[in-house]
């Protein structure tokens, strides 16, 4: 715990985090994990070109009152710049303390307000319009407030707005009440994220395979690529996130995709060829912003490294000869990236060029694309593209 709520990277990422990163990325170590404590500086989203273009959404999000800009990059990208920090790492309020959940207080770092079932514990003082200090399970301040709740409602509700958060740390914002959002004129992507679909480069006479696909941010896009002609199968085995993609796709307006529940390891039981296979691999997500705090270690990176083989060799199987197979991960590990591809690289398959390539160059790998989140202001992600020879 942070008496002082002061926090530094020795104490976010554990020990042997902290020194995997040393040895993989030398003296960039610090500046990588000091970005990963912060939200994105740029905050993107993506034009759903199948309902509105670039300029009459930037006309529709300045009339909600919002910033947009245009994403030099990607004409279906627009971004918005990150506000804060908005108090030193030392402030001290001083007023009641509620403790929110480490995802309630990433949330609440980057602008969103607190509802009931993020909050652990409260000062039992706390009446509605008290001003509050919201403090994540280990001390840190993520940002200020009016409580809308008794400290008891809080604890004990499973619903309800506990706390409206007046002085977040940072401020990022807030999209999914907008009536833009809920006529679905834009999904919410990172950069990285809708590069995939470009290196991808889908056609509408192939067979398209998404196999880890909910919630359906990179199918969408594809589909969106398409025009929304020719056909995508989408996989993910659970349940709850396909029907949470669905409504997803149909708020997109998104109408080529097939959804499969299934484990995607399990896909040449379908016995397809497919011309193309996204695999955006289950992984240790240690790309992701903001990171208040990691509790992996390279044992964790080791496990899921050879997870992600089981999913390699089933895209491998289903994939036709002269098939292309885009490998991406949202982490930062040599193991789940290159090393990973190089098993790949084994098994009889080809670097290609990609024809997006905004980032850096990989570790010991041409070919393929790493974001670094103090280079790019990205999240830290991983993009690959092979063919089947």
């Amino acid at each position: 715990m942070e008496g002082n709520g002061k926090s530094s990277t020795f104490e976010a990422f554990p020990a042997e985090l902290r020194e995997y990163y040393r040895e993989l990325f030398g003296s960039e170590a610090e500046e990588i994990m000091a970005s990963l404590r912060t939200p994105v500086e740029k905050y993107y989203i993506r034009v759903n070109t199948l309902k509105t273009s670039r300029d009459k959404l930037m006309r529709i999000l300045r009339r909600e009152g919002l910033k947009p800009k245009r994403s030099p990059y990607l004409k279906e990208g627009i971004y918005f710049e990150r506000e804060g920090p908005n108090f030193p790492d030392d402030y001290e309020p001083g007023v009641k303390v509620v403790r929110a959940n480490k995802f309630a207080s990433e949330s609440v770092y980057q602008g969103a307000n607190l509802y009931a079932p993020g909050v652990l514990q409260a000062d039992k003082s706390i009446r509605p319009g008290d001003e509050v200090e919201i403090r994540d399970p280990r001390g840190l301040l993520v940002g200020i407030g009016i409580a809308k709740m008794s400290a008891k409602e809080m604890v004990v509700s499973m619903r309800g707005l506990a706390v409206e958060v007046t002085l977040p740390k940072f401020r990022l914002p807030s999209l999914s009440e907008l009536q833009s959002f809920k006529e679905g004129l834009f999904y919410a992507q990172s950069l990285p994220s809708m590069v995939v679909a470009h290196v991808l480069e889908p056609s509408e006479e192939e067979l398209i395979i998404d196999m880890a696909a909910a919630p359906g941010g990179k199918t969408s896009h594809i589909a969106q690529l398409l025009q929304n002609r020719g056909e995508i199968i989408a996989i993910d085995k659970s349940r709850n996130r396909l029907r949470k993609m669905e409504e997803e796709l149909k708020r997109l307006g998104v109408k080529n995709v097939r959804l499969i529940r299934m484990d995607a390891r399990k896909l040449p039981e379908l016995g397809l060829q497919a011309d193309k296979i996204l695999l955006d691999a289950p992984c240790t997500a240690l790309g992701i912003r903001p990171k208040l705090w990691e509790s992996r270690t390279p044992k964790d990176i080791i496990a899921t490294a050879r997870y992600q083989r089981a999913f390699i060799w089933a895209a491998i199987k289903s994939l036709r000869r002269g098939g292309v197979l885009v490998y991406s991960t949202c982490t930062l590990s040599y193991e789940e990236n290159e090393a990973n591809v190089k098993f790949m690289l084994e098994k009889g398959l080809k670097l290609e060029e990609q024809a997006v390539f905004i980032g850096s160059e990989g570790i010991g790998l041409e070919n393929v694309q790493r974001f670094y989140p103090n280079r790019h202001l990205t999240q830290g992600f991983f993009i690959a593209k092979l063919r089947k020879v």
